[in-house]
């Protein structure tokens, strides 16, 4: 009976602990993160990281505005522990930046060195996980044997979104409708073509940086329904 009783407990142990490691698996760091930082000349400025899973692989990029990202090199995941290093280019002089810390669900913290005033100087770091449908998203649509790229750039106030959605031409229009309810996505966009009202309906479901689901539409007043994978890219 007692070797029975210890031989559930061991099993109970292995299953809590291949769970535990599991949780804290390199996968789970996929995503974007962000925090506020103040440069050594006073500024503020929002740095990025984005982490993707690729062939096994986590790689990432860092980046202080959209058009800048630089990839990231020596990522080391221990658990809960991650460090990385960053390397940029300033007026002719490389700029090692080394992140350090410790991971839990949605906030990455630690502290971070940089030479960046040409003295290394020593940070605290702290990032948190962009959730939610707040960012900017992409995707593109077939259509009569094209393809059609959109941006959507939302904000979210408890259940309510609001935002724009950017042509491939730039043009740009309100969304209407936006809602957002334990992850479901929804939102509506009106659009004048040839005097002819068109309405498009998109709504899917967010898991972490993508929206799957459908977008509805009356276009050349023919009633269309497309697969939409949108991606969020900041």
């Amino acid at each position: 009976m007692k070797t029975k009783l210890t031989r559930t407990l061991c099993l109970l142990v292995a299953v809590t602990a291949a769970l535990a490691a599991d949780s804290q698996s390199p996968s789970s760091l996929e995503g974007i993160w962000k925090w506020t930082f103040t440069m050594p000349d006073g500024s503020q400025v929002t740095p990025k990281l984005k982490l993707t899973q690729e062939n096994g692989q986590l790689t990432g990029t860092s980046s202080f505005r959209t058009g800048n990202e630089t990839p990231i090199t020596n990522l080391v995941i221990n658990g809960a522990e991650v460090s990385f290093e960053v390397v940029r280019e300033r007026d002719g002089r490389a700029i090692v930046t080394r992140y350090s810390g410790t991971w839990s669900n949605d906030t990455l913290k630690g502290r971070m060195v940089s030479n960046w005033g040409g003295d290394e100087q020593s940070y605290d770091w702290r990032a948190r996980r962009v959730a939610g449908a707040e960012g900017t998203w992409k995707w593109s649509v077939g259509f009569g044997g094209s393809r059609f790229a959109s941006t959507v750039k939302l904000k979210q106030d408890k259940e309510k979104l609001t935002g724009k959605v950017i042509s491939g031409r730039g043009t740009e229009t309100d969304i209407k409708e936006g809602k957002i309810k334990n992850d479901e996505v929804s939102f509506e966009v009106e659009r004048d073509r040839d005097g002819e009202k068109t309405v498009s309906r998109y709504y899917g479901r967010i898991y972490g940086d993508k929206i799957l689901g459908k977008m509805e539409s009356n276009f050349s007043g023919e009633a269309r329904t497309n697969d939409w994978e949108a991606l969020r890219v900041d």
